[in-house]
């Protein structure tokens, strides 16, 4: 388990990371950042909205938190529930979100075998 701190100020708090992740994890991670991938694709970087790329990462973020404790947001927290705004606040706790698991992705990608 990893304990992560929220450097977003309007959701405080902590969240818990498997770590390490099973495959069902890594491939839930990875199938949303296809979906990303292939929204931006579609509709072009500069039309792109937002909120569609943050809401297709959530089904693979989830999948990889084994616990919230974060303030302003649902007790159960589901890719439906999920806080869209402040859009300012709940994108930059994507991306950080979205951050911290790829790096853990990385990270164990990276290192030897012993």
């Amino acid at each position: 388990m990893r304990i992560i701190e929220s450097p977003v100020e309007h959701f405080k708090g902590t969240v818990q990371i498997s770590d390490p992740l099973t495959f069902p994890q890594v491939i839930a991670f990875q199938d949303a950042i296809r979906e990303t991938v292939k929204l931006i694709n579609e509709d072009g970087r500069d039309t792109i909205a937002l909120a569609k790329v943050h809401y297709a990462l959530l089904p693979g973020i989830l999948s990889c938190v084994e616990k919230w404790d974060l303030e302003n947001m649902p007790k159960k927290l589901t890719a439906k529930n999920f806080p869209a705004t402040p859009m300012t606040a709940s994108g930059e706790l994507v991306d950080w979100l979205r951050d911290e698991i790829t790096s853990l992705v990385i990270e164990a990608e990276s290192v030897p075998n012993e």
